[in-house]
């Protein structure tokens, strides 16, 4: 009989540390360890990070460094001039560390990029100005 508890007690303690644990439906543990907006991309990392930039540069880059308790998963660039949404990318993440980034022809004006999740949450911003 005190086999049987013990072993009861064992499961039932197993059983209660794993759901202590879980996550719930959605959550991949995504996180965005850092984001920029630069004026290019070399060897995987960003050149060029700047909250201001000349209009000459026409293209920004969004950068950032996203870890994940779960992958696969996605998370989104939504671009955002002044208010109005202008460019949406669903990108990849396939490393518990993925650098990941997007392009933007861009014009004189304040500028915005939101990191979600796949639901559409933000994770960070990442807001900018031309000159």
């Amino acid at each position: 009989m005190r086999r049987l508890l013990s072993a009861f007690v064992c499961v039932w303690l197993a059983a209660s540390l794993a759901a202590a644990q879980e996550k719930p439906a959605g959550d991949q543990g995504l996180k965005v360890e850092k984001a920029v907006a630069a004026t290019g991309v070399e060897e995987r990392e960003p050149v060029g990070a700047a909250t201001e930039f000349e209009a000459s540069v026409e293209k920004v880059y969004c950068w950032s460094k996203i870890a994940a308790d779960t992958v696969p998963t996605t998370v989104k660039h939504v671009w955002y001039f002044g208010e109005e949404k202008v460019f949406e990318k669903d990108l990849d993440i396939k490393f518990p560390s993925t650098r990941t980034w997007t392009v933007k022809t861009i014009q004189a004006g304040s500028w915005r990029v939101d990191i979600t999740d796949e639901a559409g949450k933000v994770l960070d911003s990442v807001s900018f100005t031309v000159k």
